[in-house]
C-alpha cells in the first residue's frame, strides 16, 4: 500500500491543499497495476510514493493523476507507471517554457502531455513483445487557480463534493456509453452486461489517443476525489459519499474507503486521490451552488464561468 499526504500555505489570497492518496492491490489481484501522483506544477515536485508534499498552490497549479494499467502479467503496473511519470514531467517542463500561462494554452498543454504519454507507453509495447497490448486509463485532475480542469481516458474516474453531494466530471470511456452516445439500443440489465467494462480507448493502446478535457470553478470547501474503477466498482456512491463527508482525517478516509472496496470483494486494484480545497483563493461555498461542467472543446471556453 503506497501512501501521499500533504498541506499547502495560507496566506492572503491563497488556495489550500490539503490532500492525500492511496493505493491498495485488493483481494484478488496478485500485482498492483494502479498507480497516482500529485505534483507542483510550480515546483516540480513530484509524489509517487509515501511522501509529505508541503506547498501553497502556486501559479502553475497542481497535478493529480490516477492511472489504472492493463495487459495483463507486469504489463499493466509498467504502463500506469510510464503515464504517471511521464504526464507531470512533460507538463511540467512545457510550463517552463511559456512566459503567461493562460486557461487557454494550459489546457493545450495538458492534453499535449497526455498525448506524449500515450506516444511513450505505445512506443514502448511496440519495441518489446513482453509489452505488446498494455496501456491504462488516465484521469488527470489539474487545479489552476480557481478553474479545475480534468482530462479523461478510460474509465477511471474524478468527483466533485459539493455542500454534501457528489457530481462525476468524467464519463466512462467503455463501448456500452459509446452505444449509448450513437442512439444504439443498450442491453436491459447494464450492470450485468459483459461489455462494460470494454473501454474504447487507453493511453498506449494506439498511435493516437483523444483526450476529453473538462473544467469547472472551484469552491471554498469542495473536495476532489479521483479513483479508479477497484474503487466504484465495489462501494456505491452513497457510500463513498458518506466516507469523504465523514469528519476524519483524509488518511483515515481513504482507508475507510479501501476497507469498504475489499470487504465488497476486492476484485481489482483500488486507488484513489482525496483532496480538500479551502482558502481565500476561492469563491466562498455557496449552499445554492450548481456544479457547472463544460467542455473546452465548446466555443465559452475562453471565458470560463
Amino acid at each position: 500500500m503506497s501512501v501521499v499526504s500533504g498541506t499547502s500555505g495560507t496566506g492572503i489570497g491563497a488556495i489550500n491543499v490539503n490532500v492525500f492518496g492511496m493505493s491498495d492491490v485488493g483481494k484478488v489481484r496478485k500485482n498492483n497495476e494502479d498507480n497516482f501522483v500529485v505534483c507542483n506544477l510550480t515546483t516540480g515536485e513530484v509524489t509517487l510514493t509515501p511522501a509529505l508534499c508541503n506547498h501553497r498552490l502556486g501559479p502553475m497549479g497542481t497535478l493529480f493523476l490516477v492511472a489504472d494499467g492493463m495487459g495483463g502479467e507486469a504489463c499493466g503496473e509498467v504502463a500506469s507507471q510510464l503515464c504517471s511519470v511521464t504526464v507531470p514531467k512533460r507538463l511540467f517542463d512545457n510550463l517552463k517554457t511559456v512566459e503567461s500561462v493562460s486557461e487557454t494554452n494550459f489546457v493545450l498543454l495538458l492534453r499535449e502531455a497526455i498525448e506524449f504519454a500515450n506516444q511513450v507507453v505505445f512506443q514502448k509495447a511496440q519495441s518489446d513483445p513482453a509489452y505488446r497490448g498494455m496501456g491504462t486509463t488516465t484521469t488527470a485532475a489539474t487545479l489552476f487557480g480557481p478553474y479545475l480542469f480534468v482530462a479523461q481516458v478510460g474509465d477511471s474516474r474524478a468527483y466533485l463534493i459539493r455542500n454534501k453531494a457528489m457530481v462525476q466530471l468524467t464519463r466512462d470511456q467503455t463501448f456500452l456509453n459509446y452505444l449509448a452516445e450513437i442512439g444504439a439500443e443498450l442491453p436491459a440489465e447494464l450492470e450485468k452486461d459483459s461489455r462494460k467494462s470494454i473501454l474504447t480507448q487507453a493511453v498506449g493502446t494506439s498511435e493516437t489517443v483523444d483526450v476529453k478535457v473538462t473544467y469547472t470553478k472551484m469552491r471554498h470547501g469542495d473536495f476532489l476525489l479521483l479513483c479508479s474503477d477497484g474503487l466504484y466498482n465495489m462501494v456505491g456512491g452513497s457510500d463513498m459519499l458518506g466516507v469523504v463527508n465523514s469528519q476524519a482525517s483524509l488518511p483515515a478516509r481513504c482507508k475507510s474507503l479501501v476497507d469498504k472496496a475489499n470487504e465488497g470483494g476486492g476484485t481489482d486494484n483500488i486507488t484513489m486521490i482525496i483532496a480538500e480545497l479551502t482558502g481565500p483563493g476561492l469563491p466562498p461555498a455557496d449552499l445554492a451552488a450548481p456544479v457547472e461542467l463544460r467542455d473546452v472543446d465548446k466555443e465559452d471556453f475562453k471565458t470560463p464561468a
